[in-house]
């Protein structure tokens, strides 16, 4: 007699039980009893900005997927981006969603995932008004804000060609920008094409192709506190996760009308 075998699974339930199993997310890993605690920039449009009382844009929304897909409770603590550095290394914070890019100083105190997105930085500022070349950007007035890796840069190329004007916050850049105070201003890609879209950016335009996309300045990290390889995996799972259900996605597209990754 010829033994029976079940049937082979047909490909609509093979894709219904995948679906099942990315929806279920995966086992926490790394103290899955303990709250992250998970600083985002304060106010940074369109990545993390104060609305309602609360905390919107991308990077709490992608911080918030990835704890849902660890299976792991969190709380969002928006902050100055500078102080973000400081909670970090006074051990207040577990994770820094707020597109870090690695450098040794920062890999003193803290560890950092895989690439959440890919940007470009550009130079903004009015149409033809500067050149960027060192003739053109001889006694210039550039601003950049403190603590990103767009400061470190304009350091390492124009320091002695510039005069460079460091401002704390995103918004008092802008501020200062849109007041007159600056001939131009070196920013991340995306929040710079938020910035011109918006109606006090209309004025201004992109001054030179963006930077090359180099590691120092493309890659945008989760920042993970020192010591912690099993978080820094469980993190590394959940990216790919929320990109194969759709959360990652669902999400850019609330925020970019284009691919950031």
């Amino acid at each position: 007699m010829i033994p029976s075998f079940p049937p082979p699974l047909r490909p609509v339930l093979l894709a219904v039980l995948l679906l099942a199993l990315l929806s279920a997310g995966f086992p926490a890993r790394g103290g899955a009893e303990e709250t992250l605690r998970i600083g985002v920039e304060d106010d940074y449009a369109p990545f993390s900005f104060p609305i309602g009382g609360g905390q919107a844009g991308f990077d709490p929304e992608v911080a918030e997927a990835l704890c849902k897909a660890m299976r792991r409770s969190c709380t969002i603590k928006p902050l100055p981006f500078g102080t973000l550095f400081e909670k970090m290394r006074g051990g207040e914070l577990d994770l820094i969603v707020a597109g870090l890019a690695q450098n040794e100083q920062r890999q003193a105190y803290m560890d950092f995932t895989n690439s959440y997105y890919h940007s470009r930085s550009i130079y903004l500022g009015l149409p033809n008004s500067v050149d960027i070349s060192p003739e053109g950007l001889k006694g210039k007035r550039i601003g950049v804000q403190e603590h990103t890796q767009q400061e470190i840069f304009l350091q390492r190329h124009w320091a002695d060609v510039v005069e460079l004007i460091r401002f704390p916050t995103y918004e008092q850049l802008l501020e200062a920008f849109c007041a007159g105070g600056l001939d131009a201003i070196l920013v991340d890609g995306l929040s710079g094409y938020e910035f011109l879209q918006s109606e006090r950016g209309q004025p201004f335009a992109i001054l030179d192709d963006p930077l090359p996309p180099d590691a120092d300045l493309a890659y945008a990290h989760i920042g993970v506190r020192k010591g912690e390889p099993e978080l820094v995996d469980a993190l590394n799972e959940a990216i790919v996760h929320i990109k194969l259900n759709g959360d990652y996605d669902r999400i850019v597209r609330k925020y970019f009308p284009f691919s950031i990754y």
